[in-house]
């Protein structure tokens, strides 16, 4: 995908850059969260810098985007973005002791909402009118985000003892939105690796390591729920 620019405009050479640098910085900040000890000073400050090198990609894949005509590339950035928006911000509004949504809460779930919609709808659409290419996973992972999005929204509307704790919305946020990170390297860095193991091998390995570490979290950070 980021093949599909090319080279020689300053503009283009710089942002790539800044992108393939934050990604990188994200794929070793997330990985520096997995390794230390939850709740943790180390844990909470590689956990910034992953949002903060996950806030650059996603800003820089949108000219990157343009540049390219590659609305996969923005689409996939966009929904990774989201799960460390909503990862993050469960941490934020549990410090802050908020029970009721803010705009913010509102407007980055709704967004999510309105753009996985945008990527079901043209992913089923390419699916249909040819070439598929990558359009099964563009409305997939449209799919799962506005499914999160719409999800957390209805969750606002109960009383704040009926919903899930905080630390299950922050790992399992904050997990998928680490393996969207790995495996957008994995994809656009090992290309000779079969399509089919590069977008499902990085889910397929990681969803279970976040189900047992919400198991193992959850009683510790939240023992009444």
């Amino acid at each position: 995908m980021i093949g599909e620019l090319g080279s020689g405009s300053i503009a283009v050479d710089s942002t790539m850059a800044v992108h393939i640098l934050a990604g990188i910085g994200a794929l070793l900040a997330g990985l520096g969260a997995i390794a230390t000890r939850k709740g943790g000073t180390r844990h909470n400050r590689f956990g910034r810098a992953y949002a903060l090198s996950m806030g650059i990609v996603v800003v820089t894949a949108a000219p990157l985007a343009i540049w390219a005509d590659n609305w996969f590339l923005l689409a996939i950035a966009v929904f990774s973005g989201y799960l460390v928006f909503a990862g993050y911000r469960a941490v934020q509004r549990r410090r802050a002791g908020l029970t009721a949504p803010v705009a913010l809460d509102v407007a980055g779930h709704g967004t999510m909402v309105a753009v996985g919609g945008g990527m079901v709808v043209a992913g089923i659409w390419q699916s249909v009118t040819g070439p598929v290419g990558l359009a099964p996973a563009l409305a997939t992972f449209g799919g799962i985000g506005a499914g999160f999005a719409a999800f957390t929204l209805v969750q606002f509307r109960s009383s704040p003892a009926k919903r899930p704790p905080w630390i299950q919305k922050h790992v399992a946020f904050m997990g998928g939105a680490y393996i969207a990170t790995v495996t957008a390297v994995i994809t656009v860095n090992l290309s000779t690796v079969p399509p089919l193991i590069r977008w499902l091998g990085p889910t397929i390995v990681g969803t279970p390591l976040v189900v047992y570490a919400i198991r193992t979290y959850t009683p510790r950070f939240a023992p009444t729920g």
